[in-house]
């Protein structure tokens, strides 16, 4: 029963993300996808689970967003570092640091709630099933700029 909801689930997604056409949408519902069948969840855990995760996932996806603007801006409005004056610098990597900061917060925030949620052990497969999805990732990367 569990693993014909999972499949149900799996193929809701991924049709769904078909019917957006957007690559952001299609990289979220294959990370779900994974992250399911790695950590088997039950259906109450992943009713619990998956909001908790998704705005932890949309938080850093707006922090990641707030940086890339500022690179841009930092791209254009100068020749790269040595086109800037120290005080500018400075205030970009205190812009920098900041966020990283952010990001930490919300993972441990992140943490502390799916405590609550899943058991350690399931967390932990969690943090591990993140770094292995992001590998593959850039693995497929790779392989589609070698043929391409």
């Amino acid at each position: 029963m569990k693993k014909i909801l999972i499949l149900v689930f799996v193929i809701f997604v991924s049709f769904s993300s078909l019917a957006q056409n957007g690559s952001r949408e299609r990289m979220k519902a294959y990370k779900v996808a994974y992250l399911t069948e790695k950590l088997n969840l039950t259906s109450k855990e992943a009713e619990k689970f998956w909001p908790i995760y998704n705005t932890y996932e949309e938080t850093v996806h707006k922090l990641k967003r707030q940086e890339r603007k500022q690179l841009k801006a930092l791209r254009e409005a100068s020749d790269g570092p040595d086109g800037l004056s120290d005080q500018q610098a400075g205030d970009f990597l205190n812009n920098h640091i900041e966020n990283q900061e952010k990001k930490s917060r919300f993972r441990k925030k992140l943490i502390t709630d799916l405590k609550q949620t899943i058991s350690n052990k399931k967390i932990i497969t969690l943090i591990k099933a993140e770094a292995d999805f992001n590998k593959r990732i850039l693995q497929r990367m790779r392989e589609r700029r070698k043929k391409g």
